[in-house]
C-alpha cells in the first residue's frame, strides 16, 4: 500500500501547478508536468530494470527514486516562480520555457541518476 503511495508521491504537483500558474498557462504547465514526471517514471524504471538502483558510479547511496524526486522538485518550485511572475507572456514563449524546463530535467536526473 504505501509502496504504491511512495512510487506516485510526486503526482501532487500535477494539481498545484494547474492551480498556481495563471490561466492562460494552466494546460501547458500541466503538459509540463505530466511530460516530466512521466520521463522520470521511465528513466527510474530504467536504472532500476538493469539492475542498478542506486547509480551506475555508485557515488550515491540513495535510491534513483529520491533523486528524481528531489531534482524534478526544485525544477519544479523554479518552474512555478518564473510561471507566477511572468503572467504576460506570449503562449508561444511559455511552450518555450516549458520544453526548456522538460529538458532541464531529463537531462539533470539522467546525470544524477548516473551519479
Amino acid at each position: 500500500m504505501f509502496e504504491v503511495l511512495y512510487y506516485w508521491i510526486d503526482i501532487i504537483w500535477l494539481p498545484i501547478i494547474f492551480l498556481f500558474v495563471h490561466k492562460k498557462h494552466r494546460w501547458w504547465a500541466l503538459g509540463f508536468a505530466i511530460s516530466s514526471l512521466i520521463i522520470t517514471h521511465l528513466l527510474i524504471e530504467t536504472m532500476v530494470f538493469i539492475g542498478y538502483e542506486n547509480g551506475i558510479a555508485g557515488l550515491l547511496t540513495s535510491h534513483v527514486k529520491i533523486r528524481s524526486l528531489v531534482v524534478s522538485s526544485v525544477y519544479y518550485t523554479i518552474f512555478l516562480l518564473m510561471a507566477r511572475y511572468s503572467k504576460n507572456t506570449e503562449g508561444v514563449v511559455f511552450m518555450a520555457a516549458c520544453l526548456s524546463f522538460f529538458f532541464m530535467i531529463f537531462v539533470t536526473t539522467s546525470i544524477v541518476m548516473v551519479l
